[in-house]
């Protein structure tokens, strides 16, 4: 699923926990919920396990798991297990669907996409990712926002941008995804968050990427989905020399790519 929006000015549910009161103020920072008692106590993790929280026209969530996400590639990374009660509903249910492995976590993070699809830095509101969204996978990957790339010190915000045309095989940038679910990728940068995986010969090279989609494209993802020829219908600028054997790692770098990834190339 897409992402969530709601703004952080919520009120709070008074049902549980004995110490939650609306007065109490809810902020998001990094991928941890934070609740602010009158008092000026911070309460979050596995202190908000039992709360609701009034997400306004989303509706009330209650936390019932937060732990901390040991695979993610920074251990920063917290998920939550939620359940919904949608606005006119009675009953509570999972928030999100369970993906490939049964998984129903969620991640928030602050800031929102905007109608161009780029990450907005906002102090105001949040978003909220299903495990199988492509946002979770990007932030889960590494690509935190607000974060600081460790090898060059550059701001990994369009690193996100660019992961999220990625994981979704959005060539374009158009909001076109062509990927299909539990497709094996293998994403890597030059900024020493992800590394390209050494001992998998099935994978080569797909594309260069950065926040406008892929730079170039040697091989789409699922050609069941696209073919490589019918790029240029969708994206003009794939001209020949931007697709096929002449995009490689290199040449994509040239051309602006900030990530890279592998997948199978069902041609070879």
């Amino acid at each position: 699923m897409r992402a969530l929006l709601s703004s952080l000015l919520l009120s709070l549910c008074i049902l549980m926990p004995t110490w939650l009161r609306a007065e109490s103020r809810l902020r998001v920072e990094g991928t941890r919920f934070i609740i602010a008692e009158a008092d000026g106590k911070l309460r979050s993790g596995t202190d908000l396990i039992g709360a609701e929280l009034d997400l306004g026209e989303v509706g009330v969530v209650r936390v019932l798991g937060v732990e901390r996400d040991l695979s993610a590639r920074f251990k920063e990374v917290w998920l939550y297990t939620l359940l919904l009660r949608e606005p006119g509903a009675l009953q509570f249910s999972a928030f999100c669907a369970p993906d490939i492995k049964g998984d129903t976590r969620v991640l928030v993070y602050p800031g929102y996409f905007d109608t161009q699809r780029r990450y907005v830095s906002d102090r105001d509101r949040f978003s909220i990712s299903c495990v199988n969204g492509v946002e979770a996978k990007c932030l889960r990957w590494g690509y935190l926002p607000w974060r600081k790339a460790p090898l060059t010190g550059e701001s990994l915000a369009p690193y996100f941008d660019s992961c999220i045309n990625l994981a979704r095989a959005d060539y374009c940038a158009s909001d076109q995804p062509v990927t299909r679910d539990g497709t094996t990728i293998d994403v890597y940068d030059h900024v020493g968050v992800q590394q390209r995986e050494s001992g998998v010969d099935a994978l080569s090279f797909e594309a260069g990427w950065n926040v406008n989609g892929a730079v170039c494209v040697h091989h789409t993802r699922i050609p069941e989905n696209l073919q490589l020829t019918e790029l240029p219908g969708r994206c003009p600028r794939f001209t020949k020399d931007l697709r096929g054997a002449l995009c490689t790692e290199s040449s994509a770098k040239q051309q602006g790519a900030i990530l890279f990834n592998r997948s199978r190339d069902s041609a070879r």
